[in-house]
């Protein structure tokens, strides 16, 4: 093998080398993040003042009643798997946090019949769900899966959200992070 042709595989090896360390720092500072976490331009920002039918009624439900209150919206729709996943976390937050919170569910893209049928399998929230049947409030939230929940202080500002299912640790950070908004 010629000296020029040995001097080019031991140029082709460092570069390979190279290639190969940056691609494993790449790989390690992405293993300590969260892939799940997309930020949300809207947190910091007034919650959309919105006005839907109640789930199963004509009565209606406005997010401007529960000023003063800490909100909790989380959208959901029977058709969502990991809505399922949730659904006891909600229940047992409400349970726990119900009487300094304000839970309200916004049923998404889904008709009464199914989503009464998936609370009579699921259980009965205690408090109030909206109908969202266009996805028309989704919209204005931002909302492009199923399960998100948002957190909202006392005055009406986005202090948190979620994206996919809660879970009791995640539910109470987030909690958390509205509480000291007050």
């Amino acid at each position: 093998m010629s000296e020029q042709r040995k001097g080019y595989i031991k140029w082709w090896h460092f570069a390979l080398i190279g290639v190969m360390m940056f691609m494993f720092i790449l790989f390690a500072a992405g293993l300590g993040r969260d892939t799940k976490f997309i930020p949300s331009p809207l947190i910091g920002k007034q919650a959309y003042a919105f006005d839907l039918r109640k789930l199963g009624t004509q009565d209606r439900i406005k997010l401007d009643e529960f000023a003063g209150k800490i909100v909790v919206m989380n959208f959901w729709a029977s058709w969502c798997v990991s809505c399922k996943d949730e659904h006891h976390v909600l229940l047992e937050a409400a349970k726990k946090y119900g009487d300094k919170v304000q839970f309200i569910g916004i049923n998404f893209k889904d008709t009464d019949e199914a989503a009464n049928r998936f609370l009579e399998r699921m259980g009965r929230f205690p408090y109030p769900s909206g109908v969202d049947p266009q996805g028309r409030l989704g919209l204005e939230f931002g909302v492009y899966g199923m399960p998100e929940t948002f957190f909202i202080s006392p005055k009406g500002v986005i202090g948190a959200k979620q994206i996919g299912p809660l879970t009791k640790d995640i539910f109470d950070a987030k909690l958390k992070q509205v509480e000291a908004l007050q």
